[in-house]
């Protein structure tokens, strides 16, 4: 076999699944390439059904969790943190969550303040959102596609109208996003 059909621990961007919704499709897809999978343990069984292999778990530490090493150990308060620590210790490039809207909105936040360098993938029960890790954002898409951008601190875009709900693009092309902080956090459609 030649060396560019290995697959080494953590070339592939973990994923991490706190909640599974209509989603397993885009899962599945993504365990296609072997990477590093925690999950949080009330989805253990749900996991053995599917025959997917778990290489760690989602332990809080407040609460009751399954060891492991390949678990991430995580305070809810301090969760970006702990996270950001981490992915450091692993090196990772990347990473995707399938959570809910309530964790991805509160790491978006949360990540402000902890300055994430790398991006970040979620897939929630509304779709998959991604964060940059920074002030702009540049991206070629197809005319009338359709961008939510979560940020409230916009500074300019190009490119994108604003329509009654998030952004549509004015012609196929680049569009550019920039923002006061550090991060975006965008919804493609």
């Amino acid at each position: 076999m030649s060396s560019h059909h290995i697959i080494r621990d953590e070339q592939e961007p973990p994923v991490l699944v706190f909640k599974l919704f209509n989603n397993w499709n885009e899962l599945s897809e993504l365990l296609g390439w072997s990477p590093v999978l925690l999950i949080d343990p009330d989805l253990k069984e749900v996991f053995e059904l599917k025959q997917t292999k778990v290489d760690g778990y989602l332990a809080n530490e407040k609460g009751n969790h399954i060891k492991g090493n390949n678990n991430l150990v995580y305070n809810p308060l301090n969760f970006a943190l702990n996270l950001k620590d981490w992915i450091v210790s692993k090196n990772y490039t990347g990473i995707y969550i399938f959570c809910d809207d309530g964790l991805m909105k509160s790491l978006f936040q949360d990540i402000k303040e902890v300055k994430f360098s790398i991006p970040i993938i979620f897939f929630t029960e509304n779709g998959k959102y991604s964060l940059i890790p920074n002030s702009k954002f540049r991206k070629w898409f197809p005319k009338n596609y359709k961008i939510d951008i979560l940020n409230d601190d916009i500074i300019k875009t190009k490119n994108l109208a604003k329509g009654e709900k998030g952004f549509f693009l004015e012609k196929e092309g680049f569009i550019n996003i920039e923002v006061e902080g550090d991060s975006i956090l965008i919804k493609e459609q």
